[in-house]
């Protein structure tokens, strides 16, 4: 759907305006550790193997990230986002557009940060490098060279955020705020053999991999369908979260694009959670989720 509220574009449409917007990679690297958990790095090699002409690489890492905090991919300071936003030549006037190389959650979460800071005029490419490249279109490697300096500002970024307070407080039910896992429903029930597996208590799931059609694409009418059938409704402030807030930020674009736009990330999520041995996770499913029967 490419419509004037749209935050998605197609292959086509970036095709006709490459030269009219600041394109961004957003891709992040990912191995298996030692342990057989994942581990995350920088997507620049990937970027520089293989990307669509013109793209600059969007650093979620570090640039878009605050290295400093205790967990990974925690929203930086306005200051380190508009600065990187800077330096990827993002102006007052520009239109941005966002991809990367697997689902698009990495690009939904740069939509994400940008957007919550003041910077609104960002699209995510549907689909992703997968769908430019399924579209015939050329790619490239590389570096593009540094372009201008932008003049883009950013504003504090913590209207889109809940912190860890308030999960406790709808863990424990004193806060009545409807929230979601974005997770695989794997992840979200958890297993016995997995050392602090499970979800929040009081949480229901709605993996974002279920919103995905086989080419890795959102569509309207299979978000609307999921969203309704789990009851997440426009006006809920219903609070989104996963591992570290990047498929709860891909979550939040789909629904997005049907018209829910008064979601909140938890953007320690369960990196933060469960880094606390004194909070408690559920195994299993919750009693009233739809997921149950309904996925």
């Amino acid at each position: 759907m490419t419509s004037g509220t749209s935050a998605l574009v197609d292959a086509a449409w970036l095709r006709d305006r490459l030269g009219e917007v600041v394109l961004l990679d957003a891709t992040v690297d990912r191995h298996t550790g030692p342990d057989g958990g994942k581990v995350f790095v920088s997507g620049l090699g990937l970027h520089t193997e293989r990307r669509i002409p013109g793209a600059h690489f969007a650093d979620l890492m570090e640039g878009l990230s605050d290295p400093a905090a205790p967990f990974p991919f925690t929203c930086p300071s306005p200051s380190r986002i508009a600065s990187h936003a800077r330096d990827l030549g993002i102006r007052e006037d520009s239109t941005v557009v966002v991809y990367d190389r697997l689902t698009g959650a990495w690009a939904a979460r740069v939509w994400w940060v940008l957007r919550t800071a003041g910077i609104t005029r960002v699209r995510v490419l549907n689909g992703g490098l997968t769908a430019w490249e399924a579209a015939g279109l050329a790619v490239t490697d590389g570096r593009e060279p540094a372009p201008a300096p932008g003049d883009v500002v950013a504003r504090p970024a913590g209207d889109g955020f809940v912190g860890l307070d308030r999960m406790k407080r709808i863990a424990d039910g004193s806060d009545p705020t409807p929230a979601v896992c974005a997770l695989r429903r794997t992840e979200y029930l958890g297993t016995p053999e997995r050392p602090r597996s499970g979800h929040i208590p009081r949480t229901t799931s709605l993996p974002y991999a279920d919103l995905l059609g086989p080419d890795n694409t959102l569509a309207h009418e299979r978000t609307a369908r999921l969203a309704g059938a789990h009851g997440i409704r426009a006006g809920n402030g219903t609070v989104l979260y996963c591992g570290g807030a990047i498929n709860a930020a891909g979550l939040a674009l789909a629904l997005h694009e049907i018209g829910i736009d008064d979601v909140l990330l938890y953007d320690g999520s369960l990196s933060e959670w469960r880094a606390d041995p004194a909070l408690p996770l559920v195994l299993g499913p919750e009693p009233d989720d739809a997921a149950e029967g309904r996925g």
